[in-house]
């Protein structure tokens, strides 16, 4: 068991250590491409934008997502 974890120390140093032919901001560009999604989110589309503030305007128009509970009990006095 020791000779596997011996073997794969000495692969991740020459991987990634000092002697490593790979220099460090190879790996710093691999992993900004791996989680480049998560780390920059997507730009919206002019339309996604245009319908998001339609729905906004219409729900403040017609007052869809306010608290019905309030109106309920105004209702019953």
């Amino acid at each position: 068991m020791d000779q596997y974890i011996d073997k794969a120390y000495e692969v991740t140093t020459h991987v990634f250590g000092t002697d490593s032919g790979i220099p460090w901001w190879t790996w710093v560009f691999v992993l900004v491409a791996l989680f480049w999604k998560a780390l920059i989110p997507e730009r919206k589309t002019a339309r996604q934008m245009a319908e998001e503030r339609d729905t906004a305007m219409l729900n403040d128009v017609f007052g869809y997502g306010k608290d019905d509970k309030k109106k309920g009990k105004k209702a019953k006095k």
